[in-house]
């Protein structure tokens, strides 16, 4: 098992002076980043919280502070039931980070939000690696089923299934089947062990991924995985959605490949 330590001085709230350094390093990387370059308002976001943080003032991180202080919004009429530019603008950044672990080199120091929580936590890898999750024999990879009901939302499911295809081709190889070719393995070839299906809902530009890891030779669940976030119907979503599942895909592998 890969152990976390968890960087923050119990005793005082604060964080050493070396360890704060550490962190703030580790922040500038993450945000250096392409993902992160290209996105100013997840920019923002993550430097106020983790600042907070930092400062060992977890307790000015709301939901109302973030509003007021990162996304400017005018203290006489915030209304956070009216406005939810922070629970998005947090989704889209829990998205980012979770792409960004998936596709970097394993850091010193990783930074997580957990749901639920505007608070950021800050681990570091302890004695052993996380181990790299393989495929053992090829995985099948269905068509998403486009669950909306607006004509529009078919050319962005397609636009995912592309996205999602390209990610898992590049992290796991060859063995992955996209769905053009799943069904192309000739007589006496490899036997896909496990099929990637899922289904997207979009409702006024909220989008939900439901996805599931099915055992082709029991017809059991491997893995399940719901993930939401909302935006612009383009590009941008495609690639942040299939990053996210291809990351959550990675990381119940790389359990897998710990327990074998």
């Amino acid at each position: 098992m890969n152990a976390r330590v968890e960087l923050m001085d119990d005793v005082t709230g604060m964080l050493p002076t070396a360890r704060r350094i550490a962190l703030e390093q580790a922040l500038q990387q993450l945000l250096g980043s392409t993902l992160f370059a290209r996105a100013p308002r997840s920019c923002d976001l993550l430097s106020f919280l983790v600042q907070k943080k930092l400062d060992g003032k977890e307790h000015e991180i709301t939901e109302q502070a973030i509003g007021l202080a990162v996304f400017r919004r005018d203290a006489r009429s915030y209304d956070t039931t009216l406005d939810p530019v922070v629970r998005v603008q947090m989704g889209r950044l829990r998205a980012r980070l979770m792409v960004y672990r998936a596709t970097q080199a394993a850091p010193a120091i990783q930074l997580t939000i957990p749901l639920g929580s505007y608070v950021p936590v800050f681990t570091e890898s302890a004695l052993e690696a996380t181990p790299t999750p393989t495929l053992q024999r090829p995985l099948q990879l269905a068509p998403l089923r486009n669950l909306a009901c607006a004509e529009d939302t078919r050319a962005f499911v397609a636009g995912v299934d592309e996205e999602l295809g390209s990610k898992l081709f590049h992290t796991f190889g060859s063995l992955v089947q996209l769905p053009q070719h799943a069904l192309g393995w000739g007589a006496g070839g490899p036997e896909a062990r496990h099929r990637l299906e899922g289904s997207i809902r979009v409702e006024h530009h909220h989008v939900r991924a439901s996805m599931r890891l099915v055992d082709t030779r029991a017809g059991d669940i491997a893995w399940l995985s719901q993930i939401d976030c909302s935006g612009e119907l383009g590009m941008r979503l495609q690639e942040e959605l299939a990053g996210v599942i291809c990351g959550q895909l990675q990381c119940y592998l790389a359990t897998v490949t710990a327990d074998a």
